[in-house]
């Protein structure tokens, strides 16, 4: 299961520490996320090519394909507001969090959180499909 996203409590004024901290934090958070996405796509490969009902296989592509979506959005996010790179590490308690190394660190909790539900919304849905298909004793 995804941890809920939990707002992480900043002070002011935001340090570079704070920036590191709130990256790290984050990017756990979606490095699970895409350990859940690569599971359920692949049960959700497995019913394509085990099923040919028209209404498995159109159910499971449509998770198939959000899921899809939901790992671009996730390589979006890290892309642009995630940092990943070896100089993400701080080299001062006291320096600022303006340093373009942190991206947009003061909207990380937003986008994420973002991301976050709409990834909540397509496991609820694709779980419940994959549970009615163990449950027909189809998988």
């Amino acid at each position: 299961m995804t941890p809920t996203a939990q707002p992480i409590p900043t002070s002011s004024p935001i340090t570079t520490a704070g920036c590191h901290q709130d990256n790290q934090h984050w990017k756990q958070i979606i490095r699970q996320q895409e350990e859940e996405i690569l599971q359920l796509r692949s049960l959700l490969h497995d019913v394509m090519e085990q099923h040919n009902c028209r209404s498995l296989r159109y159910d499971a592509v449509d998770y198939y394909r959000a899921l899809n979506h939901l790992q671009g959005d996730i390589n979006q996010l890290r892309r642009n507001i995630i940092c990943e790179s070896n100089e993400c590490i701080y080299h001062s308690e006291n320096a600022s969090c303006k340093d373009t190394r942190y991206g947009l660190s003061a909207t990380i909790e937003r986008h994420a959180t973002n991301v976050i539900n709409e990834f909540n919304r397509v496991k609820d849905g694709c779980l419940q499909f994959l549970s009615g298909m163990m449950s027909l004793n189809l998988m």
